[in-house]
């Protein structure tokens, strides 16, 4: 392995017009806020080292990249830049911060007719410009203007305009980093030079220009060959304490497809917007779609082997023997079905419905879904919902339903430990993927119900109920809200006879789960006049408690029962104009209404 290992300084390998780019299989922009600001206190040392005279040398690691001659062009070369480019790329970004610096002073000297400092400061921003922005260059008689660093295909739109100052929108996570950083950087550096004297800041900004030439060093490395590149990438980065799973496996995924160019250029689409997020909802995302297609859950300290194995295993032979056409379209097709995967987890985060809105599915059928996953939380379930993603919308709707029914009752209200629902819905993954066409939702219903009978029975249900109240502050009140809302909708169902599976009698009331509000019956703050002793230990309890619709909200407010009997009279909510049937509120009447409520869940949330 030929190898050009350099000690140098960040400003010499700038020097003669490089061309740096990423190449396909490396991560987009991912310094954090810490990294950046760590990036300044090294900036900021070496500056006041230099004010003082004492200059240090900060090193900043390696760099290394694969040289390639450019076409008609003498002395000339591209460099595919193979690690480092976080560093690189946030060195071009402090260098964009000193143009646009110079370029705003330039405009003080040209409004002043200051015509020596004027001269200097075009000379500086040609200057810095050339090496660090772009270039003109002359190959075979024809002049282009080259970029001298070319980041990623889903990043360089956002770079090239950020640093020629065209105010671009983040549209992505990496996007959001390389803004953050060179805001934060063009702030520092505002910081740190003389705020009173024009010739006092070009002063200040030319020694940051001799801490880039000077100080801030690293370790320059350089390969002619592809090859080499590689094998270095995989041992500079393998299992990457730098790179996230999702970056190594593009890197992968590309690596094998080399000489494979469509299948290359569309996976590498699909891996930029499966990239898009930030890194943490991305290793959550896989996460699922293993769980989703396995039925278990990866070791964390294994999870990139595990994917690549799983997914991959194309891999292999590509160490080893030819790699086929055929075998090439195997990873495209698993590449893409992991872009479609990804998307549908970002939808089921939103609570986003996956099918194409169509009857017999309502809005209160899709309404179900957002509630599950954004209100309640219940993220543990998006593995099997992916799954179910491959059937009919009205089983996956059923499917939905039950999972609703069954979390709020076992996890919220009696609290038992989620491995065994999670073992159910990762069996339930399998028999789907195994044959979606003849999957039957019986088996999880009678596997949910087996589970309730044993670790959530009608007894330790109906004790974590009674023990429901409402919290004034510091605790989410969303379960006993979704509870009073789910009671009411199913409650004609219960008037009904309550017999078979759970319905929704009438679908056309939609009640808006932000906007509903719970309703004190024994108003919370009553006035004096009204208090009744006997009642105030009883006001936050579950029977004295119920929902109003939104347009009702601000009506009544603390009013007392018999003031806010018609206003119950009126409401949309059935169970609201039960209460309203009371000629008293009372505690005979707060029992009344609390066995009522937990009656109809003893019916309502079962599988």
């Amino acid at each position: 392995m030929k190898m050009e290992p350099a000690y140098t300084s960040v400003g010499k390998i700038f020097e003669y017009r490089p061309m740096f780019f990423i190449p396909k299989y490396q991560r987009a922009y991912a310094w954090e806020a810490e990294s950046v600001e760590d990036f300044i206190k090294d900036l900021k040392n070496c500056f006041e080292r230099r004010k003082s005279h004492t200059p240090v040398n900060h090193f900043f690691g390696g760099v290394l990249c694969v040289r390639y001659p450019v076409a008609g062009a003498v002395n000339q070369h591209e460099y595919e830049i193979i690690d480092g480019q976080q560093r690189i790329s946030t060195f071009t970004l402090l260098m964009s911060c000193l143009i646009k610096i110079y370029k705003e002073l330039l405009e003080q000297v040209k409004h002043s007719k200051d015509e020596n400092n004027q001269f200097i400061l075009e000379g500086r921003i040609k200057d810095l410009s050339e090496r660090f922005i772009e270039f003109r260059q002359e190959v075979q008689r024809k002049v282009n203007s080259v970029e001298v660093m070319r980041l990623s295909r889903v990043d360089h739109p956002f770079y090239k305009e950020l640093i020629r100052e065209m105010n671009p929108s983040p549209s992505r996570d990496s996007h959001e980093k390389i803004n953050r950083a060179y805001q934060t950087i063009l702030k520092a550096v505002r910081n740190i030079i003389n705020p009173s004297k024009l010739e006092g800041k070009m002063d200040d900004i030319e020694i940051i220009q001799n801490i880039i030439d000077n100080d801030f060093t690293i370790l320059y490395m350089v390969t002619d060959s592809k090859d080499d590149a590689f094998r270095l990438f995989q041992v500079i980065n393998d299992r990457g304490t730098n790179l996230t799973v999702g970056d190594l496996l593009k890197a992968n995924t590309l690596e094998i497809l080399e000489g494979f160019k469509d299948c290359q250029d569309s996976c590498e689409i699909f891996w930029d917007n499966i990239l898009a997020d930030s890194p943490s909802k991305t290793a959550n995302y896989l996460n699922w779609i293993y769980e989703s297609y396995q039925g278990k859950r990866a070791k964390q300290d294994e999870f990139f082997d595990t994917l690549l194995d799983s997914f991959f295993p194309e891999h292999k032979k590509h160490k080893t023997e030819n790699f086929t056409y055929s075998e090439s379209k195997q990873v495209y097709q698993t590449v893409k079905n992991i872009h479609e995967d990804i998307l549908k987890c970002r939808k089921l985060l939103e609570g986003q419905w996956l099918y194409p809105s169509k009857q017999p599915i309502t809005n209160w059928d899709r309404t179900r879904l957002n509630i599950l996953l954004k209100e309640l939380d219940h993220t543990l379930s998006v593995p099997l919902f992916l799954a179910a993603s491959q059937l009919e919308h009205k089983i996956f709707s059923e499917i939905v339903q039950i999972v609703e029914r069954v979390y709020f009752r076992y996890k919220i209200i009696c609290n038992q430990h989620a491995t065994s629902l999670k073992n159910i819905y990762y069996e339930e993954s399998l028999a789907i993927r195994e044959n979606p066409s003849s999957y039957n939702v019986s088996g999880l219903r009678q596997k949910l119900q087996k589970l309730i009978n044993s670790k959530a029975s009608d007894i330790t249900f109906k004790t974590g109920l009674e023990m429901l109240e409402y919290k004034d502050s510091g605790v989410s009140n969303k379960p006993l809200k979704y509870y009073l809302m789910t009671t009411e909708y199913y409650y004609e169902w219960y008037q009904a006879g309550a017999t078979e599976t759970p319905l929704c009698k009438d679908k056309s009331r939609v009640y808006d789960f932000a906007g509903t509000s719970i309703e004190h019956i024994y108003p919370q703050n009553t006035s004096k006049k009204f208090r009744d002793e006997k009642l105030e230990p009883l006001k936050n309890t579950l029977g004295n408690l119920t929902i109003l619709d939104p347009a009702q909200n601000t009506i009544g407010g603390n009013d007392p029962f018999d003031a806010k009997r018609s206003l119950y009279q009126a409401s949309s909510v059935l169970l609201t104009r039960n209460i309203a049937r009371n000629q008293t509120w009372g505690e005979q009447e707060i029992k009344n209404h609390k066995n009522l409520l937990i009656d109809i869940a003893l019916k309502v949330f079962y599988p």
